[in-house]
């Protein structure tokens, strides 16, 4: 059920604004205000939202119980300190990395200041129904505010995920490893087979089977159990093969692929598929590459 009687503001109806926005209104929860820099994107948003007004952002701050400041990060601070806050309200940012530090204006007014951060990718489209659902949601703020939080983030089916103070910003850079790095690496691996000829929709089409089958694989044995490769076969001639077509087609992608490989290598000794004697020698095969580039 939704909480009862409490009723959420928005500033920012871009990506986040809109698909948190939306999830609360079709799951129960009141969304009573919406602003943002551009009036097109808040009308856009208040068209989905039954109930919601299009207004000024000192009107959110003024309607709702609780408003998420659903900006970009260096927009957070600025925001907040430019609006009157009403003692026992809340002021909630949606960054990941920030601390509460940047909403130190909505306390000295007598508000609350929470973090409420998805760990989701926000698409351009119209977000299914259930988008949030297993997600996590990284909260921080008073026990209070933390407690009000934690009941929105189950109303989505979504995890909540309670942070240690000062730790935002780790947990940020880390979550990017599994998330924008993904696709870093994904556009890694286009570029490299278009050196071959293929097309990048032919390339994507290949390579999203195997991604998502990966996924499913950690989701039911582990990172170290989901893992398959050729360190974790122990394949040494492989690994060479791999190190000496890069060195000549794609130099500049070495590097990355030793880094890589020289992590799995943990991963494959823990699944027990790698022994350590073959270990040892994927490394040096490894290292020895690193002086070469040296050279």
């Amino acid at each position: 059920m939704p909480p009862k009687r409490v009723t959420l503001g928005f500033i920012g109806a871009g990506r986040v604004g809109t698909g948190l926005a939306s999830s609360f209104a079709r799951a129960g929860v009141k969304v009573v205000a919406i602003a943002s820099r551009k009036i097109a994107s808040a009308q856009r948003l208040a068209k989905r939202v039954r109930g919601a007004r299009v207004c000024a952002p000192q009107e959110v701050a003024d309607r709702a119980d609780i408003v998420f400041l659903t900006v970009p990060d260096d927009a957070i601070e600025g925001l907040a300190s430019s609006l009157r806050w009403r003692k026992g309200a809340a002021c909630v940012h949606c960054s990941g990395a920030a601390e509460l530090d940047v909403l130190q204006k909505a306390v000295a007014d007598g508000a609350l200041a929470g973090g409420f951060h998805p760990l989701h990718m926000f698409g351009e489209t119209r977000e299914p129904p259930a988008a949030l659902a297993g997600s996590a949601i990284a909260l921080a703020g008073p026990d209070a505010l933390v407690e009000k939080l934690e009941r929105l983030a189950r109303v989505l089916d979504a995890k909540p995920l309670r942070l240690p103070e000062g730790g935002r910003a780790l947990y940020h850079a880390a979550a990017n490893f599994s998330g924008a790095f993904v696709i870093a690496l994904i556009r890694e691996t286009v570029a490299l087979w278009g050196k071959l000829g293929i097309a990048e929709a032919d390339a994507l089409a290949a390579l999203l089977p195997l991604l998502r089958g990966t996924a499913d694989n950690v989701e039911k044995l582990g990172a170290a159990g989901g893992l398959g490769s050729a360190i974790a076969r122990g394949d040494a001639g492989t690994i060479r093969r791999h190190l000496d077509v890069l060195a000549k087609e794609a130099p500049d992608s070495l590097e990355l692929y030793r880094i890589l490989s020289l992590r799995t290598i943990p991963l494959a000794l823990a699944k027990g598929t790698l022994k350590p004697e073959a270990a040892k020698e994927i490394t040096a095969l490894l290292e020895k590459s690193i002086l070469k580039s040296v050279d």
